[in-house]
């Protein structure tokens, strides 16, 4: 074959169209594939059988109820659409990719301490059997050994996100599951950014970036507790109030960022109530800190979408297959799973708990409220001031850190992802449009500018750990400095190589007496 032919011109300047029936298809395969994938590898046979086929009927059916023709609402979701160009797949594709190397996805570049864990769980899938259970007997570490006694212990945490390459890596080995993973998550991030071009009503480079970049206004407090002495890290500024931009969620949990931004998107999208259940409960599989905080937005989604409709109409739309078989399925196995080892919410209580004095308490909830999303909601609410979701997220954000669970507060850091990110959609948005218009061929308005300058401000934790991360890189290549490798450490639940993580491992991951739970009692093989 020529590979003239193959090029032709103007071949990055042809289109694809994406509509919202198909990105909610290939959303919900890429979202319920590993669901799946987990019900099979670790449930009876029955059990599996029964729930994954539930799974993917309900997934079906929502699609399907989606992309009928016949119904009023569902025309409205088909007409919209978005005309990607070649072009536009040719520039996003590497990108996404250096986002996730830099990010420390695979554990191919410098990434932050917890990949310790990240690498541990992907091991451990591939080289136990699933369920996964440890033989505490089994550990070379002496002081490991001598503190953990003997007898059996079985894995537990929310790691659906890594069956698929856990499912290559028993295959075709550790690297080949580590590469897998990398194009797994890269094919996530390219759905994120095809649902936000979606949501956005065009193509546009400059959003998919702005998205990847957007934070919060750290940079603020960081360098106001840097001049008084107090001192904290970009995102660390406050511990109980603690939330983190987009980038920085990619570097720590992508497991849960990923399909929980996509799910996001998708409930934004949709015009009808039909399944709304399914994503609720979806985003339960891969996280239930952020299931909790897309709740009350899939409950407004609910209202709104039957605004205006009779009472029994409201119900038959609420009362439906893909609102309550999916929730069913999903609590019974997954919250079993979760709540099999009750040690890892620690340190627990209401807010106030955790303070002296309640005005310490009052100035860390006031900067909170300010700094991470409130400008951002004061630039965007004249555009959004008629979007019940765009309150339903400002809503969701100022109540959930009422209460505080685990030491470093995931209800918030996690519970706070799908607000929070509705809100960086829609910051985004409107910073894309003042993008655009700044970028007119004789505009010289000073607003867009300011508005453009405004983000940069707030990219600026994200820039910062983009820049720490090519910087470490590059030192661990050019062997400059000792590598901090995270695939050393822990390695395996199973055989903890430093005694220093041991604690952690118990704490976060162990199920004792796992014959005796609901989920190793009634579900697993």
């Amino acid at each position: 074959m020529n590979t003239t032919d193959t090029l032709k011109p103007g071949f990055l300047q042809k289109e694809i169209k994406i509509t919202t029936s198909r990105f909610f298809l290939a959303s919900l395969i890429y979202l319920t594939l590993p669901v799946v994938i987990f019900f099979i590898g670790y449930l009876k046979f029955g059990w599996a059988v029964l729930f994954s086929s539930l799974t993917v009927f309900s997934a079906w059916w929502a699609w399907h109820d989606l992309s009928k023709k016949n119904a009023g609402e569902v025309k409205e979701l088909n007409e919209k659409s978005v005309t990607i160009k070649y072009s536009y797949l040719l520039f996003l594709i590497p990108v996404v990719l250096l986002f996730l190397y830099l990010g420390g996805v695979g554990e191919f570049s410098w990434c932050v301490g917890d990949h310790r864990v990240r690498y541990a769980i992907l091991y451990d899938l591939i080289e136990y059997k699933w369920p996964v259970i440890y033989d505490l007997s089994t550990q070379s570490n002496p002081v490991v050994a001598e503190s953990l006694g003997a007898g059996k212990v079985a894995f537990a945490y929310y790691f659906v996100f890594w069956m698929i390459p856990a499912l290559f890596g028993k295959v075709f080995g550790l690297m080949a599951a580590r590469i897998v993973l990398m194009i797994w998550s890269a094919i996530g991030l390219c759905l994120v950014a095809l649902g936000a071009n979606l949501l956005y009503g065009k193509q546009s480079r400059f959003l998919f970036l702005a998205l990847m970049l957007f934070a919060g206004f750290d940079v603020f407090p960081y360098w106001y507790n840097q001049f008084s002495g107090f001192g904290s890290t970009w995102e660390d500024w406050t511990w109980h109030f603690r939330v983190v931009g987009n980038f920085y969620q990619i570097m720590n949990v992508f497991h849960q960022s990923i399909p929980g931004w996509i799910i996001t998107i998708m409930l934004l999208l949709c015009v009808r109530s039909r399944c709304i259940g399914l994503l609720g409960s979806l985003m339960f599989c891969y996280s239930p800190w952020a299931a909790i905080g897309i709740f009350p937005l899939c409950v407004v989604k609910m209202f709104t979408t039957n605004k205006g409709l009779k009472a029994k109409e409201v119900l038959k739309n609420i009362f439906t297959l893909g609102n309550m078989i999916a929730p069913v399925v999903f609590f019974a196995c997954f919250a079993s799973f979760y709540l099999a080892n009750s040690n890892a919410t620690y340190d627990y209580g209401f807010i106030w708990k955790f303070y002296e004095t309640w005005y310490g308490l009052l100035i860390d909830y006031a900067a909170y409220i300010v700094f991470e999303f409130g400008i951002w909601a004061l630039l965007i609410h004249k555009k959004y001031k008629k979007d019940p979701m765009f309150y339903a997220a400002i809503a969701t954000l100022l109540i959930i850190p009422i209460y505080k669970m685990s030491g470093p507060n995931d209800l918030l850091m996690r519970g706070s992802m799908a607000p929070l990110f509705t809100i960086a959609l829609y910051s985004v948005m409107f910073v894309t449009d003042s993008f655009n218009a700044m970028m007119e061929k004789g505009n010289k308005k000073v607003k867009p500018r300011l508005i453009v300058l405004t983000f940069l401000v707030a990219a600026y934790t994200s820039l910062n750990f983009i820049l720490t991360s090519v910087l470490l890189t590059s030192m661990i290549y050019a062997k400059i400095e000792p590598e901090q490798d995270m695939t050393t450490g822990i390695v395996s639940f199973g055989n903890i190589r430093d005694e220093q993580y041991l604690e952690m491992v118990q704490v976060q991951f162990y199920v004792y007496g796992y014959e005796d739970k609901t989920f190793f009692k009634v579900f697993a093989k």
